[in-house]
C-alpha cells in the first residue's frame, strides 16, 4: 500500500502484490494429496467435506491442547521465577538445635 495526497486528503491504492500460497510438508505429511474435486459428484464431495471437518475439529482440538499446556507451562515458570526473585537476599539462617556437646561424643553414659 502506498499513500498519496489529494487535496488534503489521503487516498490509498494497493500495489500489485502477488503472493503464492504454498503448503508446507508437515501439512502435506498429515493431510495428504489434495483430491481432484473436478471430477467428484454431489454425494463424494459432501463426504469430502465432512472428512474435512472432521479433521480440522481433531487438528484444532489437538492446538487448543497444546495452547493450553504452553500456558500452563509458563504460568509454572513464571511463578518459579517470583518465588526465586522473592527470596533472593532474604536467606535466613536456619536455628540451631543445642545440643550437648560431651553426650553427643559418647563420653557419658547414664
Amino acid at each position: 500500500w502506498y499513500q498519496r495526497r489529494v487535496h488534503g486528503e489521503c487516498q490509498y491504492r494497493p500495489q500489485q502484490v502477488i503472493f503464492k500460497m504454498v503448503v508446507p510438508d508437515a501439512v502435506k505429511d498429515k493431510v495428504g494429496p489434495m483430491p481432484d474435486v473436478s471430477s467428484m459428484n454431489k454425494d463424494d464431495l459432501a463426504a469430502l467435506c465432512t472428512q474435512l471437518y472432521e479433521q480440522s475439529c481433531s487438528v484444532f482440538g489437538e492446538k487448543f491442547h497444546m495452547e493450553y499446556l504452553v500456558k500452563k507451562r509458563d504460568a509454572e515458570i513464571h511463578n518459579l521465577e517470583a518465588e526465586c526473585s522473592e527470596s533472593h537476599g532474604t536467606f535466613k539462617v536456619p536455628k540451631l538445635k543445642k545440643v550437648n556437646k560431651f553426650k553427643a561424643m559418647g563420653g557419658e553414659d547414664e
